[in-house]
C-alpha cells in the first residue's frame, strides 16, 4: 500500500513555536554539538524508530540505456536530437546527483547504446501512455524496445529506455517494478524505467533519480532531494546520524547538521507506534538544495498503510481514494 507523507515545509522566520531558524540552525546547532541529555521516559534505542527499510543500497548500481523512436514520431536529427543528445541529457547529472546525496556510498554505472535509435514496431499512440498505463501494456512497450535493439542486453539491475522527445504520446515516465526478460526468456533486468516527455519539458535528469528510487522500492512522492528518513532507509545515513525519541512526556535536545552536508546528526525521529513517526531534519540553501524556495527546519510524517489524514487545527482532511503503480487521486475535503 502506497504511505501518505505529509511534508511540513517550515520558512525561516516563520518557523513552528520553539524550532530555531535556518540561519541559527545552521550555524550555531550545526557547528555545535547540542546537549543530547534525554530523560528516560523520552529517550530509545535507534532500532525502536527504524522505518520500513531496505537497507544498505550501497556500491555500484549498473544500469542500461538504450533510445527508441517510432513510425508516427520519428527521431529526424531536430533540435541536435541524437541517441548521445539524449545519454548526455540524463547523465553524468544523474550519477553525480546519486555520488552526492549518498555521500559517495552508492555509485550509477550506466552503459548507454548511443549506436542509433531503435525502431519500435507500433505507433507511439497505441502504448496507451495515460495515467493508469496497465502492467502488461508497460511490459509490452519494453519488450518491444528490446525487440527492436536486436541484440542481446548484457543482465542489469536497471534498464532504462529513452525515447525521440517527438514521441509526445509518451507524456510521463514510469517505473517497472517486476523483473524484466527478453521475449525469448533471457533474463535482462531487476527493474525497467521508461522515460517520457516530462523528463525533457519538466524535470530534466532528476527524472532517473526519481524513478530510479522506485526501483529501490521507494513509493511516491518522496522529495527530489532526498529526505533524512529516506537516507536512513537505504544506509547512507548510519545509526549513531539518528535520535530516536518515544512518544512519553519529557522534553529532549538535539542538535541538527544539513542533510547535504556529509557527517553529523541528520534527523529526530519521534516514534509515535509501530506504524507512525514524526521526522525533523535540518534543510539549507547548499548542495542539493541550493535552489531551495525555503530553508529551516522540515517536519513531516510518515503514516504507514495510512489512507486518510486530518490537520484538525485547519479543517481539512486528505484521503487517497484511487491509486495505480504510478499515481494516486486524492480527495481534499476543507471543512
Amino acid at each position: 500500500m502506497m504511505p501518505l507523507l505529509l511534508p511540513l515545509y517550515v520558512a525561516a522566520g516563520v518557523l513552528l513555536a520553539c524550532l530555531a531558524s535556518a540561519a541559527s540552525a545552521s550555524t550555531s546547532a550545526a557547528q555545535t554539538e547540542a546537549a543530547r541529555t534525554l530523560p528516560a521516559s523520552s529517550r530509545a534505542d535507534v532500532s525502536a524508530c527504524e522505518l520500513a527499510a531496505n537497507r544498505d543500497v550501497a556500491g555500484t548500481l549498473r544500469a542500461f540505456m538504450l533510445f527508441v523512436d517510432f513510425p508516427d514520431a520519428p527521431a529526424t536529427g531536430a533540435g541536435g536530437e541524437t541517441p548521445q543528445s539524449l545519454r548526455d541529457f540524463f547523465l553524468p547529472a544523474a550519477a553525480e546527483w546519486y555520488a552526492q546525496s549518498s555521500y559517495g556510498a552508492l555509485a550509477l554505472d550506466v552503459t548507454a547504446d548511443v549506436s542509433r535509435f531503435h525502431r519500435m514496431p507500433a505507433a507511439s499512440t497505441s502504448y496507451g501512455w495515460e495515467r493508469g498505463l496497465a502492467a502488461d501494456t508497460h511490459y509490452r512497450y519494453i519488450q518491444d524496445a528490446l525487440d527492436a535493439r536486436r541484440g542481446a542486453v548484457p543482465p542489469t539491475d536497471v534498464l532504462y529506455v529513452a525515447p525521440t522527445a517527438r514521441a509526445r504520446a509518451l507524456s510521463f515516465s514510469p517505473t517497472f517494478m517486476g523483473s524484466v526478460a527478453a521475449r525469448g526468456g533471457a533474463h535482462v533486468a531487476r527493474k525497467a524505467v521508461t522515460f517520457g516527455l516530462d523528463a525533457y519539458e519538466a524535470w530534466g535528469a532528476l527524472v532517473l533519480n526519481h524513478e530510479t528510487g522506485h526501483a529501490m522500492c521507494l513509493a511516491d512522492y518522496y522529495p527530489a532531494s532526498g529526505a533524512a528518513g529516506l537516507h536512513w532507509r537505504l544506509g547512507w545515513l548510519a545509526d549513531d546520524q539518528v535520535d530516536c525519541v518515544a512518544a512519553a512526556p519529557g522534553s529532549t535536545t538535539h542538535a541538527l547538521t544539513p542533510l547535504a552536508r556529509a557527517g553529523g546528526p541528520k534527523a529526530v525521529v519521534v516514534r509515535r507506534d509501530g506504524a507512525n513517526a514524526l521526522v525533523a531534519e535540518l534543510r539549507a540553501a547548499s548542495g542539493l538544495d541550493a535552489a531551495a524556495c525555503a530553508a529551516g527546519v522540515l517536519l513531516y510524517t510518515v503514516l504507514r498503510g495510512t489512507r486518510s489524514y486530518t490537520l484538525a487545527d485547519w479543517g481539512v482532511t486528505v484521503t487517497v481514494t484511487k491509486e495505480t503503480a504510478d499515481s494516486v487521486e486524492i480527495k481534499v475535503e476543507v471543512s
